[in-house]
């Protein structure tokens, strides 16, 4: 039998261990720097303590801890000495002291070197992506893809909408992908055990094409983009019970992650982002988002829209936007569409229209 570490050490499954690296690329740099000043601040308050408390002195304890001006002038001498700018003087013939100062000068030699480490694991841990609050659920024919909404007016199914921006002004993002994953828990057939389920969902590519993955070469700073994924069923109401075919009843724990990865441009490093939304809980609302307003004249951060970038439109700005894009351009036009065109133009305009409306002539297309 191979003697391995875990026999040697008795040590069975399962063996798990934190990664110190990636605990620190999760805190933000206010976190960690409140985390080290705080935790540094305690611990010369101790050694203060521990000194006074040590001291060979006529005076009794309380008398010595009471004097708190003593005690703030060792909080401060030992915090010195713990980020290496100073030295504690210990008492001579004062074993306690001694082991003190010690303490106080290996931890004043370690913590530099630990800053400079927390420093640069930050500058590789970029995370430069912002996301809506919460997924929109529309028709499929309110998708931005022309041709994929033109063949789904007239049906029911719907599509996730999840939106994300670069909140990095000087940070150029390249050659972009967007994958999407489903992920839930259902009970084996033979023992009844929950049994993991991870497989991929299919997404709009640039072309409105369904596919594995979507693709951008570049990503403007600050632009709001789009993960399109095709549900390809009804959903009358949330949860959603049946996605790409997958039926989910009786599944638990029904989560998507979408997962980004890119290039930082002039920097060659990778950097990426990803997010879980919880299918049965608060992370899907029913409409079709708030869009933004680009000018290219004028700055990101003034684009018309960003105060309802976590909203939806409203009600009878949805029911105008169910018509197709060339019935839109033609308006306030409404003949040469056919009894069922005019029906369907009156319908959306007045704000009636709750549900997709039918499928316009063919003779009425460009």
């Amino acid at each position: 039998m191979m003697l391995t570490r875990a026999v040697i050490s008795g040590r069975g499954h399962p063996r798990f261990r934190t990664s110190l690296r990636w605990w620190i690329a999760e805190r933000t740099v206010l976190g960690l720097f409140g985390l080290v000043i705080g935790g540094l601040v305690l611990l010369s308050a101790a050694m203060a303590v521990g000194l006074t408390l040590t001291l060979h002195s006529p005076r009794s304890q309380a008398e010595r801890l009471g004097d708190s001006g003593h005690l703030l002038d060792l909080t401060l001498q030992s915090l010195r000495a713990c980020v290496g700018t100073d030295s504690i003087s210990p008492q001579e013939d004062n074993t306690a002291h001694e082991a003190l100062s010690t303490i106080a000068s290996v931890i004043g030699a370690i913590v530099p070197a630990t800053l400079v480490g927390v420093v640069f694991i930050k500058m590789f841990s970029v995370r430069p992506f912002v996301w809506r609050r919460k997924v929109s659920l529309s028709y499929a024919h309110q998708a931005d893809a022309r041709e994929f909404a033109e063949a789904h007016v007239g049906r029911d199914e719907r599509i996730i909408a999840v939106r994300f921006y670069n909140r990095m002004e000087n940070l150029s993002v390249i050659d972009l992908t967007a994958r999407v994953y489903l992920w839930y828990l259902r009970k084996s057939p033979h023992d009844g055990t929950p049994v993991f389920y991870k497989q991929p969902l299919r997404v709009l590519d640039q072309q409105g094409n369904v596919a594995q993955e979507r693709t951008w070469f570049v990503m403007d700073r600050g632009s709001p983009f789009t993960v399109w994924i095709p549900v390809e069923a009804a959903v009358p109401s949330l949860p959603i019970t049946r996605i790409q075919g997958t039926d989910l009843q009786g599944a638990e724990s029904v989560r998507m992650l979408v997962r980004l990865t890119a290039k930082a441009g002039g920097l060659g490093t990778e950097v990426f982002g990803e997010r879980w939304f919880d299918l049965g809980g608060e992370d899907f609302e029913l409409g079709r988002f708030a869009p933004l307003k680009p000018q290219v004249d004028v700055d990101i951060r003034k684009w018309e829209g960003w105060r309802r970038f976590d909203e939806l439109l409203a009600p009878e700005t949805v029911a105008r936007e169910q018509l197709p894009q060339h019935v839109k351009e033609s308006a306030p036009s409404r003949w040469g569409f056919g009894r069922r065109g005019r029906a369907a133009y009156r319908a959306a305009a007045s704000g009636t229209v709750t549900g997709p409306v039918s499928r316009l002539p063919r003779s009425s297309r460009p």
